[in-house]
């Protein structure tokens, strides 16, 4: 009986984007910088209270938009640090892990000595451009994507799916969580201020970790 033989195996294609640990390590991240209400939570509450999730969304919308444009700026810049200066790229990421730890610490402290109520913002009849714009205003938008998108980035592999990734995670992430806020004020849900300086604590402690991790470990 003829012996059959096998023709010459394909190898096989490494689809992987990103390692589990980093991509998990992300999302945590992630979870925790949107579940930390923020002047544009606050605004997509009003929206939520005063015209129903209708109006909620269409901020969200502009505030996703806003995120997109920050997000766009900052893979910009990171991108171009990558391929032409490797140290400064290392010196950027040291300075995100370094705000990641201001931001930790920044919650704890508020969480502790909590600040008296804002004023509730004030509302103009189109909720996707002031959400926009409010986001736009945003400097911390750049800083927190600035700082957080250089610890997960792996100049080893390339960059452009991750980027991806890493945005997709974001906005979906941020979808899912500034609706439920929405959702809760348009259902004229209580505030949940009791459990506000639980929240900045578990955000602080997590940040200040993960900044802690970064600045210790050279890369992930």
């Amino acid at each position: 009986m003829p012996i059959l033989k096998r023709g010459p195996t394909l190898p096989r294609m490494q689809f992987t984007i990103m390692t589990l640990d980093r991509l998990a390590l992300f999302v945590t991240a992630e979870l925790v910088f949107s579940l930390t209400p923020g002047p544009t939570v606050m605004m997509i509450s009003a929206y939520g209270f005063r015209g129903g999730f209708r109006q909620a969304l269409a901020a969200i919308c502009g505030t996703q938009t806003g995120n997109t444009i920050w997000y766009v700026a900052s893979v910009a810049g990171l991108g171009a640090l990558v391929t032409a200066w490797p140290l400064a790229f290392a010196a950027v990421r040291l300075l995100g892990a370094a705000y990641l730890i201001w931001l930790g610490i920044g919650e704890l402290r508020r969480s502790f000595h909590p600040a008296p109520d804002a004023a509730a913002p004030r509302l103009t009849r189109g909720p996707y451009i002031q959400a926009l714009l409010t986001q736009l205003g945003n400097p911390k938008a750049l800083l927190f994507f600035g700082a957080l998108l250089p610890q997960f980035i792996d100049t080893g592999r390339p960059l452009m799916p991750q980027y991806v990734l890493m945005f997709a995670i974001t906005f979906l992430g941020e979808s899912i969580i500034l609706s439920a806020y929405g959702g809760l004020a348009a259902a004229g849900g209580q505030r949940t201020a009791a459990h506000g300086a639980w929240r900045e604590r578990i955000s602080g402690v997590v940040l200040l970790a993960l900044g802690l991790m970064f600045a210790l470990v050279n890369g992930l």
